[in-house]
């Protein structure tokens, strides 16, 4: 099973009950499929960048959950069909391995041991 995160947009209108049932219907299916739901997190009503359906508001929640590719596009027909849904998007996580982890970890050290030996610091001030 692969790593996805999943960001659906649901209509500003809709009741916190009714957007947990709709949050239920994002993650139902994910289990059924014998994946895994490992995290849910809910952010809110924000402003659109643009107007969606005469809307300028949107209920945004991100899931990030572990399911077989083969449930992706049924969540994406699920999706197109319901009314409630202003937008969604479904990625593909990217897991970083401990070599690129630590190569960005060393290139932070090398630019903080650079930027605390700039000539500039060490230069006398003038009077």
């Amino acid at each position: 099973m692969k790593l996805y995160e999943t960001t659906v947009v649901f209509d500003p209108g809709l009741e916190e009950a009714r957007v947990n049932e709709e949050v239920e219907r994002i993650t139902q299916p994910i289990a059924q499929a014998g994946g895994e739901v490992i995290e849910v997190q809910r952010w809110g009503k924000r402003k659109l960048a643009y107007m969606i359906r005469k809307r300028r508001d949107g209920t945004y929640v991100h899931v990030k959950h572990k399911s077989p590719p083969e449930l992706i596009a049924e969540m994406d027909r699920r999706f197109r069909l319901n009314e409630s849904v202003l937008r969604h998007l479904t990625v593909l996580a990217v897991k970083e391995s401990r070599k690129t982890l630590a190569a960005a970890a060393e290139a932070a050290a090398k630019a903080a041991e650079a930027a605390s030996a700039s000539p500039v610091a060490a230069a006398p001030a003038a009077e």
